[in-house]
């Protein structure tokens, strides 16, 4: 139960650093041809780092494989349409743009990629247990059929 809460705490906020981001990279490039500055830019990817960063420790600690999946979900939706978003035809298109630009990609992409590799583990280990567990009973009934 609170490692479900804590779980939960943490997507949470995760989830409202990264629309917080969300917010401020509009923000920041609402203006371009004025062009901003690169603390804006540092800002912007210091905070999907810590949205990223409790996003997996989230993910992580909640042992049921619902929040696993509904992560995964909720980011490819959220991957998809940045993707779709990237305008590589506008006039300021350079080098600073993509850089924000491409955070909002790469971000889900890592978190979805952990998700996945973490829900193999555990379903690898799973069937471990599984397997484990059905070999010791086939051996206690070879061995009861001996004697």
């Amino acid at each position: 139960m609170r490692r479900s809460l804590i779980s939960n705490l943490l997507l949470l906020f995760g989830t409202f650093i990264l629309l917080g981001a969300f917010a401020y990279r509009l923000l920041i490039t609402s203006d371009i041809p004025v062009s901003y500055a690169i603390d804006e830019a540092v800002t912007l990817h210091v905070l999907i780092f810590i949205s990223t960063m409790l996003y997996i420790c989230g993910s992580m600690i909640g042992s049921r494989n619902t929040i696993r999946y509904t992560v995964i979900a909720v980011l490819t939706v959220f991957m998809v349409l940045n993707i779709y978003l990237f305008n590589t035809d506008a006039e300021y298109f350079d080098a600073s743009y993509a850089q924000i630009a491409i955070v909002f990609i790469l971000h889900p992409l890592l978190v979805i990629l952990i998700n996945v590799l973490v829900q193999l583990k555990t379903s690898q280990r799973i069937k471990t247990v599984f397997e484990d567990k059905t070999a010791t009973r086939s051996n206690k009934a070879a061995e009861k059929a001996r004697n």
